[in-house]
């Protein structure tokens, strides 16, 4: 492992301390080449090489470590924005898939129940429309037993007519 450090140092500092001999100018660095993955291990190493820079009081290799380290930041920041879009994209389409499989159970339970109650009050209405025919029934029978088959005059009808012989018989 210390090797793998070593080669991964040796190549950070090659790729990001080339300095112009005059000037000391930074070095356009095409960041599109690095390995997004080891972001974290190139800051951590370029830190230290800062601080190292700083001891042996080579301040500009410092500034430039600076300088790279804030670039870098720059670029897990934006990895870590992506990753976090991706994420919120992925737990999305989840969300959006249960919601839609919910209320398609809902929909297909609310069918059911809804049929079930349906079977449940035709067939209440059909017991009491039968109870209804019925009861109908027996009252209508029951209407006709008790009705005489004769009519019966009643006492008032019996003195009308007699008054009316009466009269009949007074103007003959």
């Amino acid at each position: 492992m210390k090797t793998n450090v070593n080669k991964l140092e040796d190549a950070v500092k090659a790729d990001y301390l080339a300095t112009s001999s005059n000037n000391y100018a930074i070095r356009t660095i095409d960041f599109s080449k690095i390995n997004k993955n080891k972001i974290q291990e190139y800051i951590e190493l370029m830190k230290e090489h800062q601080m190292n820079c700083v001891k042996a009081g080579n301040f500009i290799e410092a500034e430039l470590a600076k300088q790279r380290v804030i670039q870098l930041k720059k670029i897990q920041d934006k990895k870590l924005f992506k990753e976090a879009i991706k994420r919120q994209n992925i737990d999305k389409t989840k969300f959006v898939g249960i919601k839609e499989k919910e209320i398609k159970d809902f929909k297909r339970e609310f069918k059911e129940k809804y049929a079930e109650e349906i079977t449940k009050l035709e067939d209440q209405l059909n017991s009491l429309k039968k109870k209804h025919e019925e009861e109908l029934n027996y009252y209508f029978t029951n209407f006709e037993n008790n009705i005489p088959k004769e009519i019966k005059p009643s006492n008032e009808l019996i003195e009308k007519q007699k008054q009316l012989e009466f009269y009949v018989k007074t103007e003959e």
